[in-house]
């Protein structure tokens, strides 16, 4: 009984993970059924709906999964429309099907402009706020174009506010005079082409790239403390969903015979979000759903239901929807699936204090310094940071060879975390250099520096808690392995290290807070970095795991140049090697522990007393 029990819940849970593949195959299936008894009519109709859930999902892949807010995927849209109809009306005669033409444009068209936006907003490093007010500036620019541009190109006439006309419809065959498709067979088309663009968009956010996507959207500093240019990434998925708007444009031309300058009208851009949001941020599907919902929803109100108040009760339904279903209609469903599963979150709660495996880790160290070179040197030549009045760093001249570990000790407010902070490029320094190895790194971005041998554990633990451990373990490994099995096999590695076996498939930020900051140190250790900057590593750990820490500092140092700040003098003690004060940003004293706690001007400094306040 109990082994009937333990397979049907393994079963729920293999279903769960792959819901995203398994209910929109369902749903095509049943789409496809449909066509052939569906009314000729509403066949025309919910082939609309298909292509703004297509659209819809060109939008989930960078707001849901990227997390920008894109008001440009209209414009996408409308110009793979306008490009594709354009290729379709001149070339469609010669070979009489109309979408290898019209398609291929379309999406070529979409993800070309979407790339060049893309550029602008990534590689300027806009904000949120600032990069989601340019693409909605981009679609109004292309409404007030497309309203007074009157061209010809070959047999195609745009005419300005009269729109593109004489578009050619769905024609599948190849030969002059081929009959274009009736309302039916189009809304096959159209769900079979969907389809394929959503499997294999699954197929992507399901795997390495998507999960890079993921961890951008969770912390973008993190994911760029792990070596990847997140710029390009960024860069790659608008262009992917410019890509899927284009294409959706074109099969919207095809179905309407007809643009017109409304395709990039506030209105249009508007609606795109709502499907997203009532379907549900984040699952691609929901997408399809959102559409889908609010176009049967008209398609029933409008059809007199409500004496005529569609839009009143559609605003009400959307509203409710949005106010009470948070993660939209899939989102909904989803969260009550989940809660039939087992809590795998538990381990968390059960698990004790890690104990660090010296064996394994030192085998993790030796195969390292073979893959990743010998340890490097980390030198700062009069590195200096500004913030308006405030200095945090002021010209700080300091060396740090191999071999030995290093504390920087210092009140609250000495430039400690910022000192670490313009070595690893996270504030570009105004003055002075950064050297690891024999490379200036100085003006390199946070990437470089981490490729070069630089590993960083900042103040707070930084993990993507929507991840498992054992995810945010392998997205770390990944980034310097270029490879998924060698990742997973660093991942195992660095879990039979910190003893976090029964806790892989917990969610991270299930983890306590301790937890979290042996998670962050073993991400760090992923990367194999010649040097490593830990940053208060001790805070929130118990005596016997900041006994361990202190192990694994001790070991690191053996093999790699190590830096920690820290106010635990205790465990500064433990560590057995040099220690640098810096007070107002500067170098105050150094030595060992033992000396500088003897050492009044210290004590004045840390008590704040007399002239070295």
């Amino acid at each position: 009984m109990t082994r009937d029990v333990n397979r049907a819940t393994g079963l729920s849970e293999k279903l769960y993970e792959n819901a995203g593949l398994v209910f929109p195959v369902l749903a095509t299936g049943a789409a496809l059924a449909a066509a052939s008894f569906i009314d000729p009519y509403l066949a025309y109709v919910a082939t609309s709906w298909v292509i703004f859930g297509l659209l819809g999902l060109s939008l989930d892949l960078v707001w849901g999964r990227g997390g920008l807010l894109s008001l440009g995927q209209t414009a996408f849209y409308g110009l793979g429309g306008y490009f594709g109809s354009i290729l379709a009306i001149n070339m469609a005669p010669l070979t009489g099907n109309t979408l290898v033409w019209s398609l291929p444009a379309g999406a070529v068209f979409g993800a070309a402009s979407a790339a060049a936006l893309g550029a602008i907003i990534f590689f300027a490093r806009m904000g949120p706020l600032q990069a989601t007010i340019l693409s909605y500036t981009f679609t109004l620019l292309l409404w007030s174009l497309t309203q007074s541009l009157k061209i010809s190109v070959g047999q195609a006439e745009i005419g300005g506010d009269n729109g593109l006309s004489n578009i050619p419809g769905v024609v599948l065959a190849f030969r002059r005079g081929a009959e274009s498709l009736d309302p039916v067979e189009v809304f096959v088309t159209v769900v079979i082409v969907s389809a394929a663009v959503y499997f294999l968009c699954w197929w992507l956010m399901r795997g390495t790239f998507g999960r890079v996507i993921d961890c951008i959207r969770i912390d973008p500093q993190k994911t760029e403390l792990l070596g990847y240019d997140i710029r390009k990434y960024q860069v790659a998925s608008f262009s992917l969903a410019g890509a899927i708007a284009g294409l959706a444009g074109a099969m919207f031309a095809a179905w309407a015979n007809y643009l017109n300058p409304s395709i990039f009208s506030v209105q249009e851009a508007l609606l795109v979000p709502i499907y997203v949001l009532v379907g549900g941020l984040g699952t691609l599907a929901g997408a399809f759903v959102g559409a889908f919902a609010i176009g049967g929803l008209s398609y029933y109100l409008g059809g007199g239901a409500v004496g005529g108040q569609t839009t009143l009760i559609l605003g009400i339904v959307l509203i409710l929807l949005v106010l009470f279903l948070k993660n939209g209609l899939v989102g909904a469903i989803g969260e009550l699936w989940r809660r039939t599963l087992p809590d795998a979150n538990a381990a968390a709660r059960d698990a004790g204090a890690v104990s660090i495996d010296p064996g394994v880790l030192e085998g993790i160290l030796v195969e390292a310094a073979e893959q990743a070179g010998p340890a490097k040197r980390l030198a700062t030549v009069d590195l200096y940071k500004q913030f308006g009045g405030v200095i945090p760093v002021n010209k700080v001249t300091r060396a740090f060879e191999p071999g030995r570990p290093y504390s920087l000790i210092g009140p609250n407010g000495a430039g400690k975390s910022s000192y670490l902070k313009a070595c690893v490029g996270i504030y570009m320094p105004e003055a002075g250099s950064v050297v690891v190895g024999d490379v200036d790194a100085t003006n390199a971005p946070i990437f470089e520096r981490v490729r070069q041998g630089v590993g960083v554990k900042n103040q707070k633990p930084q993990i993507f808690g929507e991840l498992t451990v054992d995810e945010n373990l392998a997205i770390a490994a990944f980034a310097r392995t270029r490879d998924r099995q060698a990742a997973a096999d660093v991942s195992r590695r660095i879990l039979a290290m910190l003893g976090f076996e029964q806790q892989a498939k917990v969610q991270a930020s299930a983890l306590s807070h301790g937890q979290q900051q042996w998670l962050d140190i073993g991400m760090v250790l992923c990367l194999a970095p010649r040097v490593i900057l830990l940053d208060e590593p001790a805070a929130g750990m118990t005596n016997e795991e900041t006994r361990e820490l202190s192990a694994l500092v001790r070991t690191l140092a053996r093999h790699t140049t190590v830096i920690v700040v820290e106010h635990d003098m205790e465990f500064v003690r433990t560590l057995e090697g040099h220690v640098t004060v810096l007070h107002h940003g500067q170098v105050f004293a150094e030595g060992d522990i033992a000396e500088l706690r003897a050492d009044d001007r210290v004590l004045d400094i840390y008590l704040g007393r007399r002239e070295h306040v």
